[in-house]
């Protein structure tokens, strides 16, 4: 049902703003979720504060710091990175975990670097969708791994991180 004036289809569902626009269907090629509580990832960083730097980006620390109390968001990010890993496929074990980052504070955006961005590549994904939630000292992330659903989905078998190691621009 379109509102007066809309093209069907037009990716709007009727009366909404544009803020509230519903996104472009795509093809689901994964799907990962993860669950992680907050003083998990505090008593890792507190006992090793390298892990800051080899986990989390500069972007994704100066904006979990910004918070009084900044570990749910810490956990939000990593339980997030993981999400991704099951979407796409490669699990949590051998990818640089500042190869999944998760940007901005009101709709996470993924982006994804180096081994990761080359996996989504082959595997066809043209964008990752990101949930993530935080609440009662407990942090969850919901990722899904999408096509834009106009070739045919490339075969798995050699989507391990360690296949092929091009470099590119930040995959989105």
């Amino acid at each position: 049902m379109s509102g007066a004036g809309e093209r069907r289809g037009a990716g709007r569902a009727a009366g909404l703003p544009q803020a509230l626009a519903v996104p472009a269907a795509g093809l689901l090629l994964g799907l990962g979720i993860d669950v992680i509580e907050a003083a998990r990832i505090r008593r890792l960083l507190e006992r090793l504060p390298r892990a800051y730097e080899r986990l989390f980006s500069p972007q994704e620390r100066a904006y979990c710091d910004d918070f009084a109390d900044p570990w749910p968001h810490y956990a939000a990010r990593f339980a997030a990175k993981e999400a991704v890993g099951k979407a796409l496929g490669i699990g949590i074990i051998g990818f640089v975990w500042r190869d999944v980052e998760v940007l901005s504070g009101g709709k996470p955006v993924v982006a994804l670097h180096g081994d990761v961005a080359a996996v989504a590549r082959r595997l066809g994904v043209s964008r990752i969708e990101l949930s993530l939630s935080h609440t009662g000292g407990t942090a969850y992330a919901v990722a899904a791994a999408l096509a834009d659903g106009t070739g045919a989905r490339p075969a798995r078998h050699d989507a391990g991180p360690r296949a092929g190691h091009e470099e590119e621009e930040p995959h989105v």
